[in-house]
């Protein structure tokens, strides 16, 4: 994150890895499972480049919204600016916004 207050393009990257994650571990979604619903869909990927594509941050906006669909997402809660800049910047931010998002939807 840059001093100026802005965001950087690594805790956007940030920001979409933990989505990810977050969404696997709320519905037990290993990267096993989500290479095989993938597939399903037509996508091909093997388990070791989809933990590198995910750890890396670094996707399409297509492939997010493959994962999501494979996945069963059917809709996105996307934090609040104030939320990436503090909460969502550190090393359990996937764990955070899958409690954050796992309540919302009880709710």
């Amino acid at each position: 994150m840059e001093e100026d207050g802005q965001i950087d393009e690594a805790a956007w990257e940030r920001l979409v890895k933990n989505m990810l994650r977050a969404e696997m571990m709320l519905r037990g979604i290993s990267y096993e499972q989500l290479v095989a619903r993938l597939a399903a869909l037509g996508i091909t990927e093997n388990v070791p480049n989809l933990r590198n594509k995910v750890a890396r941050g670094r996707f399409t906006a297509p492939f997010f919204a493959q994962c999501m669909v494979a996945i069963g997402v059917d809709r996105l809660q996307f934090p609040t600016i104030d939320a990436i800049r503090t909460d969502l910047a550190g090393d359990h931010a996937a764990q955070a916004l899958a409690k954050r998002n796992g309540l919302k939807a009880r709710q």
